[in-house]
C-alpha cells in the first residue's frame, strides 16, 4: 500500500513538472513565433543554424529529398532546406508540439513559396512514429531534449536510426548538462528542459545508436545566454552536441 502511494506521488509529481516546463516554453516560444519575423530578427529566427547549410551540399546530386524536422518551429531550418533544393522533388514533414508554430511555419512557406514542400504537423516529438527508411535527413535542432521521458529521448534516437535510409545522414544539436540561474540575483532556477542529461551520457547513446555510421561531425560546445523566464531573465549555462552522421551501406 505505501509503495503504491509513493509510486503514484512520483507519477504525479512527474506529470506536475512536465505541465510546468511545457507550459513555460510554451509561453516563451509564442512569444517569439509572434513578434520576431523569420530571417529578419535577432533571435535565433535570424538564420538557418551553420550545420544544416553545412550538410546541404552533400544532397546536390539528389533528384529528390525526404526530410523529417523534429521540433522544427516556425521553419528556421526546414524553409531554408526547401528553398534550397528548388528545382528538385522535395518534401519536409515539419513536427512541434505548439499550433502556433505550424500555423506561422505554413504561412512562412507560403512567403517564401515552397508551401508545396512543407508538410507541418503538430504533435509531441514522442508521440511521432518514425517510418522505417523512410526519410534522406533527419534533423533535430534544440529539440530532444523536450521529448517527456529519458526513455523516450533513447527511444527516439533509435527510431531516428531507423527511419534513415541508406546513405542518408541525422543531424542533431542536442542540450546537455543545463542549469539556469536568475540573471539579476544569481538563485538556481530549475532548468525548463524535460530531459536533462550528461553530455558524456548522451555521447554514449548516439556512439551506440550509430555505430558503424560515418560521423562527419561530433563536437561539445560551451554555451551561456539569457532568455526570459516567468517575468524575470534566466542566464542559462549548457554544453550543446552537435552531431552529424552518414548511414553507409554497412550501417545496421
Amino acid at each position: 500500500m505505501w509503495l503504491n502511494t509513493k509510486k503514484m506521488m512520483d507519477t504525479k509529481k512527474q506529470t506536475d513538472r512536465l505541465s510546468r516546463i511545457r507550459q513555460n516554453e510554451a509561453a516563451s516560444h509564442t512569444e517569439v513565433y509572434t513578434h520576431e519575423k523569420l530571417y529578419a530578427s535577432d533571435t535565433w529566427l535570424k538564420k538557418p543554424i551553420k550545420t544544416v547549410q553545412d550538410i546541404m551540399p552533400s544532397f546536390s546530386d539528389y533528384n529528390e529529398l525526404h526530410v523529417l524536422d523534429l521540433g522544427c518551429g516556425v521553419g528556421r531550418n526546414s524553409i531554408y532546406i526547401a528553398e534550397s533544393f528548388q528545382g528538385n522533388a522535395c518534401i519536409i514533414d515539419c513536427v512541434d508540439i505548439l499550433d502556433v508554430a505550424i500555423d506561422i511555419l505554413k504561412k512562412n512557406a507560403l512567403e517564401h513559396n515552397v508551401s508545396d514542400r512543407i508538410n507541418g504537423i503538430t504533435t509531441p516529438i514522442e508521440e511521432f512514429a518514425i517510418p522505417t527508411a523512410e526519410y534522406d535527413l533527419i534533423l533535430a535542432v534544440s529539440a530532444l531534449e523536450h521529448i517527456d521521458t529519458k526513455q523516450h529521448f533513447i527511444d527516439k534516437l533509435q527510431e531516428i536510426a531507423h527511419g534513415i535510409k541508406k546513405n542518408g545522414r541525422v543531424c542533431l544539436v542536442i542540450n546537455s548538462d543545463v542549469t539556469e540561474v536568475d540573471a539579476e540575483t544569481g538563485a538556481s532556477l530549475e532548468p525548463n528542459f524535460e530531459v536533462n542529461l550528461k553530455s558524456d551520457q548522451i555521447m554514449t547513446y548516439l556512439d551506440g545508436i550509430f555505430e558503424g555510421w560515418t560521423v562527419v561531425k561530433k563536437t561539445v560546445v560551451a554555451q551561456e545566454y539569457e532568455i526570459p523566464r516567468d517575468n524575470r531573465t534566466s542566464q542559462l549555462s549548457s554544453k550543446v552536441i552537435s552531431f552529424v552522421a552518414q548511414k553507409v551501406r554497412n550501417a545496421n
